[in-house]
């Protein structure tokens, strides 16, 4: 019973303090961000496995933000930015050597940044008592980054632009667990196309990429293209990449458009074709 009490009178301060603070705030003060998406069609047919509920056609990410303050329900975060650092609370976090993996154990934790030019540096620590800390330093043309976590796990990174041209060489190795990566290197060459006649971040990469695994698992290597928002229209995107890694027979393609219909209002089209299963869909996606 007096649990109850208890809970009533916590209930009613937090609706004191809260409720008028609430109704204060207006579009005015507050940044807000919400997207719709609902699948018209996919392989399956039209509409698929929808039931005609709320909660089935509809998936709402909102983000909010005022002053320094943001938080998002997509990636589950409340951040503080200042103007040379930032921290933020994850309902879910992790720590990844580039693009190799050899993470920690994603978990609620605390990340850390700060921007020190020509320094950054960043630090993740979770509830797991994981974490993991990495920094870039630029110098002229060339930076240079280095990452390491609390799994042992540690890679460097060197960026290069030559001229419309970034050379990029990664190297990860450490902290392999069963069936992880125990060491792998990327080179990676991305042509933009911005300033060429085309707007945005439309670029042409493509990239190597080896990675062993530990008790004998033989070496992969992947090589892949890829396309970035090339304007077939003034309306529309396009996307695309191929991939063919080594012990799989087939090589894999993919191709997204992104036409904008309105002020806010977007359908993506999405095709790929993995060993000979092709797969489609339609979206249309409502940003507020």
């Amino acid at each position: 019973m007096k649990k109850g009490l208890v809970g009533i009178v916590v209930l009613a301060i937090v609706a004191m303090v809260c409720v008028p603070t609430f109704a204060a705030v207006t579009h005015e003060t507050v940044d807000w961000e919400a997207t719709l998406d609902w699948t018209i069609f996919d392989e399956t047919g039209i509409m698929p496995d929808a039931s005609y509920t709320t909660a089935d056609l509809i998936v709402v990410d909102l983000t909010l933000s005022t002053g320094n303050w943001s938080a998002s329900t997509a990636d589950a975060f409340i951040k503080y930015t200042a103007e040379m650092a930032n921290i933020g609370l994850y309902a879910a976090t992790d720590y990844d050597i580039y693009d190799f993996g050899m993470g920690i154990a994603e978990a609620q934790g605390v990340t850390l940044g700060a921007e020190l030019a020509p320094m950054s540096l960043d630090a993740v620590y979770t509830r797991g008592s994981e974490y993991g800390v990495g920094g870039t330093y630029t110098a002229d043309q060339l930076t240079v980054g280095a990452k390491y976590n609390s799994t042992g796990a540690y890679g460097v990174e060197l960026v290069s632009p030559v001229g419309p041209i970034t050379l990029t060489g990664q190297y990860g190795a450490g902290g392999a667990l069963l069936g992880a990566v125990e060491s792998g290197y990327l080179v990676k060459g991305s042509y933009a196309l911005t300033g060429n006649g085309y707007t945005g971040d439309s670029a042409v990469t493509l990239q190597y990429k080896s990675t062993k695994a530990p008790l004998l698992v033989p070496t992969t290597t992947e090589i892949s293209a890829e396309l970035v928002d090339f304007p077939i229209t003034g309306t529309t995107m396009l996307g695309a990449t191929v991939t063919s890694t080594s012990g799989v027979s087939a090589v894999t393609v993919t191709g997204t458009t992104v036409t904008t219909l309105a002020d806010g209002v977007t359908l993506t089209l999405d095709i790929a074709s993995t060993a000979g299963t092709l797969t489609y869909s339609g979206v249309i996606g409502v940003s507020l």
